[in-house]
């Protein structure tokens, strides 16, 4: 089968994808745990709402969970100074999440952190093939992009 195949590429993807992934997730997982004192599932709530997602209902939405353990966990989270509630005036049932400064810096913080581990696995790539990243990334982008379905 020649290299440049969509089924030479598709077995190529299924060959580095999930365990990079796997690996990068994992790195994470473990700095939020030891390094920041946040359980995994209150991370992905961090990053959530820093991605704009910012209601107790989104969340529950978007994680496939129930709102009143999205709503729990964000008690724990608002306890820890890291996010905090804001209620529209016009519609008190409308409440906001946002990152307080705090939770900002931790995620900000813990991305940091993941960058620079990755830095230093990528360190020994030479130009071209990060170059072959860059170029690689951007085509898989394009090919996935929502074009309905």
């Amino acid at each position: 089968m020649m290299q440049s195949s969509p089924q030479a590429a598709i077995d190529k993807f299924w060959e580095f994808f999930p365990p990079v992934w796997h690996t990068v997730r994992a790195h994470i997982h473990h700095e939020a745990a030891e390094n920041f004192d946040i359980t995994v599932g209150q991370f992905h709530i961090l990053r959530r709402i820093r991605g704009g997602i910012d209601s107790v209902s989104k969340l529950a939405a978007d994680r496939d969970t129930s709102r009143p353990a999205i709503s729990r966990a964000v008690d724990v989270l608002v306890n820890q100074g890291l996010i905090v509630r804001t209620v529209n005036p016009a519609d008190r049932r409308n409440v906001q999440l946002s990152l307080t400064a705090e939770g900002q810096s931790l995620m900000e913080a813990l991305f940091s952190n993941t960058r620079n581990w990755m830095a230093e696995k990528m360190a020994d790539l030479s130009e071209a093939e990060l170059e072959a990243i860059f170029v690689a990334g951007d085509a898989l982008k394009r090919a996935f992009a929502n074009k309905n379905g």
